[in-house]
């Protein structure tokens, strides 16, 4: 937060710009009337002791002085004086009284003569009641907001997009007329982020502390890490005993070849899971030693009913999902392995489509809408952020959209199995027909 020294000095540098500017006389009426609002209502400002200069401060009285600046730079420009002197009188006397509730009424009236000069709809008026309500009900914008962030008043603002998506049945993003799984989803975003407000349970995205961050950025650094050994694992296990001929000796063994090639994956499936398990329990505790806000709690919708995951489930849950992409790399490792029987190659391939093919088929994304592109098995790929799909905003969600694949879990799921089955396949046939050198 700026001190309040460093503010009003700004302020007050404003007041004295502006005055210059309008005494010089060098614009137009239109931007002399903008420069004579802001001037009026930095000064008062000054007076309420408001924060006016920084607008990230979520604050009812912030937004009282933006009606007033609109307000006056009308009523400069001559349009409907009488209307607009009065906008500016009311709210001046809600800042004198520092009356939140009062802004809170004011608003439900102005609704209602919206309404009764027929320039909103029903509809419209519900929703706006509702909206002013949900404010009052959780104090939001109440008191000024400590940090960028103000994730209460962005989950209202999502409930009010989702509502006049609901109303309107057009997607605000596509322009386009929403489907009835759309609209299941709009309404399954609506429950959750009531949830939330109610239960005082921020998103991931939302989060303005550090562990936020932590939360958003130590699960992937933990699998990166856990992806690169486990794919040097996997890309060498063939290879590296064929060069150096020690697999001449698993065979020599009464094991049947396809049991010598089984034990290596299911060794490293084990190994895997135990790396997983483990980082997602350090990871939390981790967290809960070092930031004093708890952890990422997971909301979902299910039977029409909101529920939530704590979070040291969610973390373990989310960890456990993260390795699902690394298991379908550490088989096409162990495939290029046994394939090619080249351990730098196996490693080098593995690792460059692993760290290169999330950011190819975001691009491919963009530019390719055919169906035939949600057949690649790396557009299936980012299991974890699609069976979590929850843990950010519905505001974020409509930003990143065009930049998600359009695949649901199920179908990425049962893409990923055959193409697991098929490098399998193709890896234990190779393993039990060819010589060994």
């Amino acid at each position: 937060m700026i001190e309040d020294a460093d503010w009003k000095s700004n302020i007050q540098d404003e007041i004295s710009y502006r005055k210059s500017t309008i005494e010089g006389n060098k614009y137009d009426e239109v931007t002399v009337a903008r420069m004579k609002a802001e001037l009026e209502t930095y000064e008062l400002a000054l007076k309420y002791d408001i924060n006016y200069i920084f607008y990230y401060n979520s604050y009812w009285k912030i937004d009282v002085l933006s009606e007033i600046e609109e307000a006056k730079y009308n009523s400069f420009l001559g349009l409907d004086k009488q209307e607009n002197n009065k906008i500016i009188e009311e709210r001046i006397e809600l800042l004198e009284k520092n009356d939140y509730a009062g802004y809170m009424d004011l608003n439900k009236k102005e609704a209602k003569e919206k309404l009764d000069r027929k320039t909103i709809s029903n509809e419209e008026y519900d929703d706006t009641i509702y909206m002013i309500d949900l404010y009052i009900k959780y104090e939001i914008n109440k008191e000024p907001s400590e940090s960028f962030v103000n994730w209460r008043k962005d989950l209202c603002q999502d409930i009010e997009n989702i509502k006049v998506t609901l109303r309107t049945g057009i997607n605000r993003t596509t322009g386009k007329l929403i489907s009835i799984s759309e609209i299941e989803k709009l309404q399954d975003n609506l429950k959750m982020a009531e949830y939330r407000l109610e239960k005082d349970i921020p998103t991931l995205d939302e989060m303005s502390s550090e562990r936020g961050m932590y939360d958003a950025f130590a699960p992937e650094f933990s699998m990166l890490m856990v992806a690169l050994l486990m794919v040097i694992i996997a890309g060498s296990s063939i290879s590296t005993e064929v060069s150096k001929g020690t697999i001449k000796f698993l065979l020599f063994t009464p094991n049947k070849r396809w049991k010598v090639l089984l034990s290596k994956v299911l060794s490293a499936i084990l190994i895997l899971l135990v790396l997983t398990i483990g980082l997602s329990l350090i990871s939390t505790i981790v967290g809960n030693i070092f930031f004093e806000e708890a952890g990422t709690v997971y909301v979902y919708v299910q039977n029409g009913q909101t529920h939530s995951i704590p979070n040291l489930v969610y973390t373990v849950l989310y960890f456990l999902a993260s390795s699902i992409d690394i298991l379908v790399y550490m088989i096409f490792a162990f495939m290029l392995s046994t394939l090619t029987r080249n351990t730098a190659l196996s490693v080098g391939v593995s690792i460059a489509c692993y760290i290169g093919s999330g950011i190819v088929m975001n691009i491919l994304n963009l530019y390719i809408t055919a169906d035939w592109i949600k057949y690649i098995p790396f557009n299936n790929l980012g299991m974890a952020d699609k069976i979590f799909a929850n843990n950010i905003s519905y505001g974020t969600m409509q930003m990143t959209s065009e930049l998600l694949s359009k695949t649901t879990v199920g179908f990425s799921m049962s893409v990923l199995i055959v193409c697991m089955i098929l490098m399998v396949v193709s890896m234990f046939d190779s393993f039990n027909k060819r010589d060994i050198a």
